[in-house]
């Protein structure tokens, strides 16, 4: 892609280099001004729109970064042999400041651009009754609380920054206060909530992206801000309202790898398909990338996680054991019908039967990753046999939304805000009113009734994916699945697959009372979201951060920070869920509950 119209340097300040800063001066820019250098107001319609962009063109900066720490960090991704020392060390939580991704100057260089955007911009300035700048100044207070919740998982505490710096005798890093992620959270909010209606800027096309896919929607920043923050209600509500709007209908629509027969030998996918088209129903916000270095930021996450002629084969990044364990864990249902007597039966994939891991269960890792061994005699000198391709990771761009990732993070706050029959209906069976009025009780149906119709998803617009007989013949209509059912069949039929038993005849809940209970439930259910994130939001960048905040849900209603076991026992698992690293384990557990600083790089 080539957008060399937006890199325009003069737009955007710049900051000193990351070598040899210290918080006395990780603020500091260069010059006394950020954007221009004559003009003391954006008032001009070029002013704020090359000001977006010169935006968007920092972005590109932190982009590789977030996803890989996002990954690295996490228990999806491995290090090959071939890895450069800097991602081992990130891998192994052995940060120090001179590795070449600790940069936090490049965040901040973002959050700056936007402060002074938010301070100078004309937002009073009207045309024909119509605030004309007001649509970017908003997208901009967007594009900051994303970058500050990226820097807080990066680096857990951070100076929390909102007037421009202009000069050095503000960048002094210890004159703000430092906050966590969850404090930031709640100082991003009310700056955000009074837009949630407001549409994006209209910039047309850009490069090979249409504009609209370069702006995040201000109800999933603030859903994120309120997941974080702890307010699980009001997140579930503003990522319902994004999902299931009147005038936003964002169906799951129905892409799959999958068995196509009983005997589990054919394989069909398209899964993967929508990674690799620009204009997908998947794709809510990416961040462009110049796929040309002498056109400015170019992306190295697929380098590294691909065999190209660049790297001659050597990718540094893989799928980790305990990705191949989980997926192989899933049980695959195949729902076969009688085309005499159209009866359905559930049938299942007997792991022993599969030769290839990667088929033993869930298949979507089996679609995402392509694996070759070349002969020996065919290998060219100097390159590697082993050839890896991941259709998730592009050239051009780096997702930071997209559909399934909302849903997932919309069961998440459901489930915490007290509604975990109707975060397992979004795994197992998609909501749409057919679905919620036949496997969610009627007691959790009322309840989300009462807080702001939680799980009203019209039925002119959300149908159920099913198999029905039309003209004699087998066709499937519909647009609404449960996310399990992306790579493991048709999760709906999957007697397997199924809330946990909460009656006493089931151990775990025995003798509990019935709130008690409940909270068991809540927390079985939230292992179940968190493991069918890992399923289908692997190689994306988001799995440290899902980890992290899934701690800080069960340490809070523990009446602690953290739940520091929970990432940790996973994270540990990298290597292989029944061989766990036991010293990376004690080492992510820290004290057991409070802030864990082992699990941040260090601030210069």
């Amino acid at each position: 892609m080539k957008t060399k119209s937006i890199i325009l340097t003069a737009l955007s300040s710049v900051l000193l280099g990351a070598t040899a800063v210290s918080c006395e001066d990780m603020l500091k820019t260069e010059s006394s001004i950020v954007i221009f250098e004559d003009e003391d107001f954006l008032s001009q319609a070029t002013d704020t729109v090359y000001s977006v962009m010169g935006i968007i063109q920092k972005m590109q900066g932190i982009a590789d970064r977030t996803a890989l720490l996002g990954e690295l960090r996490g228990d999806l991704v491995s290090t090959t042999d071939n890895a450069i020392q800097d991602l081992k060390d990130i891998a192994a939580f052995n940060f120090s400041l001179d590795n070449k991704y600790n940069n936090p100057v490049d965040f901040y260089s973002v959050i700056n651009n936007c402060n002074y955007f938010l301070a100078t911009a004309d937002t009073a300035m009207e045309v024909n009754g119509k605030n004309i700048f007001l649509r970017e100044w908003v997208a901009v207070q967007s594009y900051r609380a994303w970058t500050y919740m990226q820097l807080a998982q990066i680096y857990g505490k951070v100076p929390f920054v909102t007037e421009p710096i202009l000069s050095g005798d503000k960048a002094n890093a210890n004159d703000y206060e430092w906050l966590d992620i969850k404090q930031i959270a709640k100082k991003l909010i009310p700056g955000l909530e009074p837009f949630v209606d407001l549409a994006y800027p209209q910039y047309g096309s850009i490069g090979d992206f249409k504009s609209d896919n370069m702006f995040i929607p201000v109800r999933l920043i603030l859903g994120d801000l309120y997941l974080w923050s702890g307010d699980y209600l009001k997140a579930a509500q503003v990522y319902h309202e994004y999902l299931s709007s009147k005038k936003n209908h964002v169906y799951t629509y129905t892409t799959s790898a999958k068995w196509t027969n009983k005997d589990f030998n054919v394989l069909q996918s398209d899964y993967t398909v929508v990674f690799g088209n620009s204009s997908t129903n998947q794709l809510i916000t990416l961040i462009p990338m110049q796929t040309e270095a002498y056109e400015g930021t170019v992306t190295e996450l697929y380098d590294l996680y691909n065999s190209t002629e660049e790297n001659k084969n050597y990718f540094q990044a893989t799928y980790s054991k305990k990705l191949a364990d989980l997926s192989a864990n899933q049980i695959y249902c195949h729902d076969d019908i009688d085309p005499n007597t159209y009866r359905h039966t559930s049938l299942y994939v007997d792991p022993l039967n599969q030769q290839n891991t990667l088929e033993k269960g869930d298949l979507r890792l089996k679609a995402s990753i392509t694996l070759e061994s070349i002969d020996e005699d065919d290998v060219v000198a100097g390159w590697s046999k082993n050839s890896q391709k991941i259709s998730k990771v592009f050239e051009d761009r780096v997702w930071i939304y997209r559909v399934d990732q909302v849903y997932l993070r919309f069961a998440e706050a459901l489930n915490r805000a007290g509604f975990p029959e109707s975060a397992f209906a979004v795994l197992k069976y998609g909501l749409c009113e057919r679905n919620i009025n036949d496997y969610i009780s009627q007691e959790e149906k009322d309840a989300a009734a009462a807080n702001g119709g939680l799980l009203e998803f019209s039925q002119n617009y959300f149908s159920r994916y099913q198999t029905i007989v039309s003209g004699g013949q087998l066709v499937t209509s519909g647009n609404t699945r449960g996310i399990h059912s992306r790579g493991a069949g048709y999760s709906d039929v999957n007697e397997y697959y199924a809330l946990p038993d909460t009656t006493d005849a089931n151990p775990v809940y025995a003798g509990l009372a019935p709130a008690d209970k409940k909270a068991k439930l809540i927390e079985q259910v939230e292992e179940m979201i968190s493991d069918e994130m890992a399923l289908e939001l692997s190689f994306e960048g988001y799995r440290f951060g899902d980890l992290m905040r899934i701690a800080y849900h069960r340490g809070e209603a523990n009446g602690a920070y953290s739940d520091n076991a929970f990432l940790a026992e996973r994270v540990a698992q990298r290597n292989g869920m029944a061989t766990p690293d036991a010293a990376l384990e004690i080492l992510l557990k820290g004290d057991g509950s409070s802030f864990n600083k082992n699990w941040f790089m260090p601030l210069p």
